[in-house]
């Protein structure tokens, strides 16, 4: 039988008796047939009390009470729990100062702790700080205000610096925060073809290299000279190799078409002028070979052949006597 029946009719047999002993509203009467004093509640009272929370102990052992079980109090209803926070779900959920989904970052305005990114948080923001180390020593390379301490490669101008272009090449414009300049012993690209320090046999002065014919004189090649294309060209003033002046009146060699005689070069009976390019014949002697080397090969003043110049020809006369021809 089903528990909370077999309660409900041991409460029935209960009354029943009840109302056996006493009768229908009758009074309990004592020994001398008296009723007897009231002292409390009534047996009918009683009864329904009793039956009441027989009924309510009952309805509470039943599925529909409140309780679920020994000791447990009310249940929680899996619908109204707060899911768990979720930093980076894009949610500005209770706890969280920002939340950027996807756009959180460690240089992001949204730090990965969703926590507005600011300086002394150990997360670099881009734009804003130079640098975040998270810690409060103004000694060392970061700041605490998030600037990056004097140093050459901070990206920052300090002081004895003329440049800082925050990268280590040694190829560009800035190197060890100097300006780049021809003589600093770095090749910068683009600008310059080599750089020894100084001009030496590989490397001018102005850190193009060298070759004769650059039009540059380079005293550590040992150029005398340097004439660019014109090099080796009659009185250029420059040989091919950059080692002597070349061709000119005055080296000592007969250079045909432009010269026709050297001042350095010995002629009978002449002179070399016109820079180079006429014989002056000395007194009564004639060029009549028409031969530099020869010089002034005739004297004209008792040549029977060339008499006073070179076409005149004595023949039949015996001889030529100062320019003419007599017998």
């Amino acid at each position: 039988m089903h528990p909370r029946i077999h309660i409900l009719s041991s409460f029935a047999i209960l009354l029943a008796c009840t109302f056996d002993a006493t009768g229908l509203g009758g009074a309990a009467q004592g020994p001398s047939g008296d009723p007897s004093p009231s002292t409390g509640t009534s047996t009918t009272d009683a009864a329904s009390t009793t039956l009441a929370s027989a009924t309510g102990d009952a309805a509470g052992s039943g599925t529909g009470g409140a309780s679920t079980g020994p000791g447990s109090g009310a249940s929680e209803d899996p619908a109204t729990t707060a899911p768990p926070l979720q930093c980076g779900d894009g949610v500005h959920d209770d706890g969280e100062a920002c939340d950027d989904g996807q756009d959180n970052g460690a240089t992001r305005p949204c730090t990965p702790e969703c926590a507005v990114n600011v300086c002394g948080d150990g997360f670099p923001r881009a734009g804003i700080e130079a640098c975040d180390d998270g810690n409060l020593d103004d000694a060392d390379a970061c700041r605490n205000d998030c600037s990056l301490s004097p140093s050459c490669g901070n990206g920052k101008l300090d002081d004895g610096e003329t440049c800082d272009d925050a990268n280590q090449l040694d190829t560009d414009a800035c190197i060890a925060c100097k300006k780049a300049i021809c003589g600093d012993g770095y090749v910068q690209a683009n600008v310059e073809s080599c750089d020894d320090g100084d001009e030496s046999a590989a490397c001018n002065s102005d850190c193009s290299k060298r070759v004769c014919g650059d039009g540059k004189l380079n005293g550590a090649a040992n150029e005398v000279c340097d004439a660019g294309v014109k090099n080796g060209a009659y009185n250029s003033g420059c040989n091919s190799d950059c080692t002597g002046p070349g061709l000119v009146c005055g080296d000592a060699i007969v250079s045909p078409p432009e010269e026709r005689c050297d001042t350095l070069v010995p002629l009978a009976n002449a002179a070399c002028v016109n820079v180079c390019k006429a014989i002056a014949c000395v007194d009564k002697f004639l060029d009549c070979d028409n031969q530099a080397a020869s010089g002034c090969e005739i004297n004209s003043s008792n040549d029977k052949n060339h008499c006073g110049n070179c076409s005149t020809k004595c023949g039949l006369f015996d001889h030529c006597d100062n320019g003419k021809c007599v017998f």
